[in-house]
C-alpha cells in the first residue's frame, strides 16, 4: 500500500466541494429544506479519530523500537488501511462541508450565515479525521531496517 499523497487529498476535497455545491443548489431549487448541522457526523468523526489514534499507538511504539510486546501484523495492516480510508474520507468530507458552508454563506444574502458557521465545525472535525488518518498511516510504515518484503539480493518483491 502506498502512502496517501497530497494530490489524492486535494482531488477528493475538490470532488466533495463541487458535489456539495451542486447538491445544495439542486436540492434548494427543488424546494426542499437544506440539511442542518450534522451533529452525529461531527461526533462520529471525533470518536473515529480517537479510536484510530488508540489503534495506531502500539504500532508506533513497536516501530520506534519498543519490542517488548509483539504486535499482530494483520491488525497492523488493518489499522494502516483504516488510517488511509480515514484520511481520504476526511478529505472528501472536508470538501463537502466546506461546500455546504460556502453555499449557505453565498445564498440568501448572508441570512444563513449562522448555519454556515456551524457547518464549519463539521469542516474542522473532518479535517481532524484526515490529519489523524495521515499520522497513523505514517506510523504504520515498516521501519527502514526491516527486510520483510525484500529478497536477500536487495530486489524488492512487492
Amino acid at each position: 500500500m502506498k502512502q496517501t499523497t497530497t494530490k489524492q487529498l486535494i482531488s477528493w476535497g475538490v470532488i466533495g466541494l463541487i458535489a456539495a455545491l451542486a447538491f445544495h443548489y439542486v436540492w434548494e431549487t427543488l424546494g426542499q429544506a437544506l440539511p442542518g448541522l450534522p451533529w452525529p457526523a461531527i461526533l462520529g468523526m471525533i470518536v473515529l479519530s480517537i479510536v484510530l489514534l488508540l489503534l495506531g499507538r502500539p504500532i508506533k511504539k513497536w516501530n520506534e523500537g519498543d519490542r517488548t510486546r509483539e504486535i499482530d501484523h494483520v491488525a497492523a495492516a488493518r489499522t494502516a488501511m483504516l488510517a488511509k480510508a480515514a484520511s481520504l474520507a476526511g478529505s472528501l468530507l472536508s470538501g463537502w462541508y466546506l461546500g455546504a458552508a460556502a453555499y449557505l454563506f453565498i445564498s440568501a444574502g448572508g441570512v444563513r450565515a449562522s448555519a454556515a458557521l456551524g457547518m464549519l465545525l463539521a469542516v474542522a472535525a473532518s479535517a481532524i479525521l484526515m490529519v489523524v488518518g495521515l499520522i497513523v498511516e505514517s506510523d504504520c510504515r515498516l521501519p527502514p531496517d526491516d527486510t520483510a518484503g525484500t529478497d536477500p539480493s536487495g530486489a524488492d518483491l512487492a
